[in-house]
C-alpha cells in the first residue's frame, strides 16, 4: 500500500489523498483517502488499480465469441473483437471481397462473416465465407423461418413429406382455408393433403402426378 504524504496524522478538511500523485480532497476528516482509493482499499485490499479483463475468450449476448486483440485493425478503440472477424482478416487481410451468396464487392466497414454450418462458435478458417448485408439477413431470416418450423406444433406428415399449414399449401397449389376445413370435417390424412379433389376448378400446380393420382 502507498505510504503517506502527512506523516501519522489524521488529515484536515482540505488535505490530498495520501496516494502518491492523487491531487483529490479525503473524503472526510477521519480518512487519509479521497473516494476513489477508499473504494478500492476496500474492495481489493490496495489502491492499486486492478485490471477487470477476463481471461480467455468471452461469449456475447448473440452467441459469438470475443477474444481480447486491443492492437488488432478490427478493434476500433475496444480490446475485444469478434473471433470470426479476426479468423477471417488475419487469413484474408483488408479487402476488399465478393460476398460468397451474390458476389457483390464489400468491404470491412459493411462486411458481415457468415458461419456455413451456422455454428457461431466454429471459427476454422474453412467455416467462413463473406457476406453482403442483405445476403446475411436474408440468411437469418431463412433460418428463422426454418426455426419456427420446426418448432411448430402444426406439422403433418402425408405422402412422406412433413410440413406446416402454409408449406402444404403452397406445395398443392391450394389455399391454406381447404385444407383447414378439411381436417375439420375428419378427412383421411392422404385425402387432406392431396391436390383439387373433383374436376371443376384449374388444375393443382406443384403436388407429383403419382400423388394426385393415389387420391383419386
Amino acid at each position: 500500500m502507498t505510504e503517506s504524504k502527512h506523516g501519522s496524522g489524521l488529515p484536515n478538511a482540505h488535505a490530498a489523498c495520501i496516494v502518491d500523485g492523487c491531487e483529490l480532497s479525503v473524503r472526510s476528516r477521519n480518512s487519509h483517502y479521497c473516494e476513489k482509493h477508499y473504494m478500492r482499499v476496500r474492495r481489493h485490499g490496495t489502491t492499486e488499480k486492478l485490471s477487470t479483463r477476463k481471461d480467455g475468450k468471452l461469449e456475447h449476448t448473440g452467441g459469438y465469441l470475443l477474444v481480447y486483440a486491443p492492437d488488432h485493425p478490427l478493434a476500433c478503440g475496444s480490446p475485444r473483437v469478434y473471433e470470426h472477424r479476426k479468423v477471417y482478416y488475419d487469413k484474408h487481410g483488408a479487402g476488399p471481397f465478393r460476398c460468397n451468396w451474390c458476389a457483390k464487392t464489400v468491404g470491412w466497414d459493411t462486411l458481415h462473416i457468415d458461419h456455413l454450418d451456422d455454428c457461431k462458435t466454429n471459427n476454422e478458417p474453412d467455416n467462413l465465407v463473406p457476406s453482403c448485408p442483405v445476403c446475411n439477413q436474408k440468411r437469418g431470416v431463412d433460418k428463422m423461418k426454418k426455426t419456427m418450423r420446426e418448432n411448430s406444433d402444426r406439422r403433418y406428415t402425408a405422402h412422406g413429406k412433413t410440413m406446416c399449414l402454409n408449406e402444404w399449401a403452397d406445395y398443392l397449389g391450394i389455399s391454406r382455408n381447404t385444407i383447414e376445413y378439411r381436417l375439420k370435417a375428419g378427412w383421411d390424412i392422404s385425402k387432406v393433403f392431396s391436390p383439387r379433389i373433383g374436376n371443376s376448378g384449374p388444375p393443382s400446380r406443384k403436388l407429383a402426378k403419382i400423388v394426385h393420382e393415389s387420391v383419386k
